[in-house]
């Protein structure tokens, strides 16, 4: 890719001597684009016998402790029908409801991620991320979802989970046993989500919870090694796929008003991180549907410092980000795995600016797993 790059370079340059400087710019920023796409990405493999630690320590706590039942409803205004309004007491209800599962999250793959940055590989940072998975695969966390939204909260946080799981499965010297009780119990957490999606003939049915539930049955499809259950994850994005306009953008998502543009970039996270775990398998979910998936991140991107398109398309003026104004960096961690696959000048420009992105749904340090740069 690299030496691509570098053809592409010289050809534009060729091209476009009239303006150097800008064309230098353009160019160095979408060479470094291809360049530093070097991370090892989810399925980390196995060291060599030499790249691990003789004497490998790490200060393992213990794990939170499961979260087997969720009711949780949502945290709009149940009268706003465009669900974009928040009802700051339900918001409340909903964070102390999820707040151990986001705790959990937050902490397994942080110690993920410990093992992959190791160099080299501190094994003990893999067997306590197995530990921490065995320890709520043993209690049948997440077993008893009662509500649609729980349901959602599930798909979220098994992506994370299966993404970490991922990430240590190689390493050596792992117990078979747990390795074996975690697997079957993301299996199992992915298939509960199978069922009430597919009988699912609302808008949720079609719309982001579907791109999660996607993403969740995919990651645990392929850390448990069940192709059925990752093909029906595939499957899932390609409905979102399939739904991308011309102009990038994704209709149902459109409906959320004053939230459009967020609710963009929401959707994004789980196709783009479908895509990834499709990619693994031989499968380019990147380029169906005519490149849609390029044409959604193009207008996210567009979209970060110019809301103008969806304004239009909604009528209404898109919501602020909180802070300083400019997306918050967790929020488009995904774009860490699309620049890695497709790079542009645009997107290495927004990511300069928010490395290291990190989000717990999607496996914790993007720029880690992508990038490689720390």
């Amino acid at each position: 890719m690299v030496r691509e790059a570098q053809g592409t370079m010289r050809r534009l340059a060729a091209r476009c001597a009239v303006q150097p400087v800008m064309v230098a710019s353009y160019l160095l920023a979408a060479f470094m684009g291809v360049a530093h796409a070097a991370g090892p990405g989810y399925l980390v493999p196995a060291p060599a016998k030499d790249d691990v630690q003789s004497k490998p320590k790490y200060e393992c706590d213990t794990p939170d402790a499961p979260v087997i039942t969720l009711e949780t409803q949502s945290k709009y205004k149940q009268d706003d029908t465009q669900r974009a309004t928040i009802d700051e007491d339900a918001e409340e209800t909903y964070t102390e409801a999820v707040e151990p599962l986001r705790i959990y999250g937050r902490n397994l793959v942080k110690i993920a991620n410990a093992y992959v940055k190791s160099n080299p590989k501190n094994t003990a940072a893999a067997a306590c991320a197995l530990t921490w998975l065995d320890a709520w695969a043993s209690a049948n966390a997440m077993s008893d979802m009662r509500s649609k939204q729980a349901q959602f909260n599930l798909s979220r946080a098994l992506s994370g989970f299966a993404l970490a799981y991922l990430q240590i499965r190689d390493a050596p010297n792992l117990s078979t046993d747990q390795k074996r009780k975690v697997e079957s119990w993301l299996r199992t957490l992915g298939q509960q989500l199978v069922g009430p999606m597919d009988k699912n003939d609302g808008t949720s049915g079609r719309n982001n919870h579907r791109y999660w539930a996607g993403l969740g049955a995919a990651a645990a499809g392929v850390a448990s090694g069940d192709k059925q259950l990752a093909r029906w994850g595939f499957d899932s994005s390609r409905i979102g796929l399939g739904q991308i306009t011309p102009d990038g953008a994704l209709p149902l998502e459109l409906k959320r008003g004053k939230r459009a543009r967020d609710y963009h970039i929401f959707a994004a996270d789980p196709l783009v991180t479908t895509a990834e775990l499709a990619r693994s398998q031989g499968i380019d979910l990147y380029a169906e549907h005519n490149g849609a998936l390029e044409r959604l991140v193009k207008r996210v991107i567009a979209s970060l410092d110019d809301p103008t398109f969806f304004e239009k398309a909604t009528g209404t003026k898109q919501e602020a980000y909180p802070g300083d104004g400019t997306v918050p960096s967790s929020r488009i961690a995904w774009l860490e795995i699309y620049q890695s696959r497709r790079p542009s000048p645009a997107a290495e420009t927004v990511l300069s600016k928010k490395r290291p992105t990190s989000s717990t749904e999607i496996g914790g340090n993007t720029t880690l797993l992508f990038y490689d740069a720390e």
